[in-house]
């Protein structure tokens, strides 16, 4: 699903251009929903009652209690990555309260896979890192997560630094 936001004029003026996708053709989507009311193939049925649902859920928290939310889970989990000696790219004012890229630990003992595989195997998953030239892993505080389940996050998270043989605080 996808979300577009133009200028109608804009959008009825590449009615005409060459068909580069059959099923990607924007103004042939916006036609046939204008016209039947309904999606031009068969809809993703899962992908929009599960956007459904978000959006439910949104609007019965508030944005304003969600985003609270957000940043409390935001400064408890950084809070705790810094008291545990993990360092992040960014510094905390450049980040949106959502996300956060931490640095790898330089410990030899440290391996991403064998973090990622024993935090899944609680119910946690990091991602790897996206930056070319840095190696980090990133974090999200979105979704339903609350401050107990970051708070649960930071014991597993330390209870398998130690059984990898890291110390903590982390060493860089």
């Amino acid at each position: 699903i996808s979300f577009v936001i133009c200028k109608k004029q804009e959008l009825e003026e590449t009615k005409n251009y060459v068909l580069r996708s059959y099923y990607l053709n924007l103004y042939q989507q916006y036609d046939y929903f204008e016209t039947n009311g309904e999606m031009r193939f068969t809809a993703p049925v899962q992908v929009v009652y599960a956007l459904k649902q978000a959006i439910n859920e949104y609007f019965k928290e508030g944005p304003e209690n969600r985003y609270r939310r957000y940043v409390e889970n935001w400064w408890v989990l950084r809070r705790g990555l810094k008291d545990m000696g993990f360092k992040f790219l960014l510094h905390k004012d450049q980040e949106s309260y959502l996300l956060m890229t931490v640095m790898e630990p330089k410990d030899p003992n440290y391996d991403f896979k064998k973090l990622h595989d024993l935090l899944y195997e609680r119910d946690f998953t990091v991602y790897p890192g996206k930056i070319i030239d840095k190696d980090t892993f990133r974090l999200a505080v979105i979704g339903d997560i609350h401050k107990g389940d970051v708070s649960e996050f930071l014991r597993d998270l330390k209870f398998v630094l130690n059984e990898m043989g890291l110390t903590v605080p982390i060493k860089y």
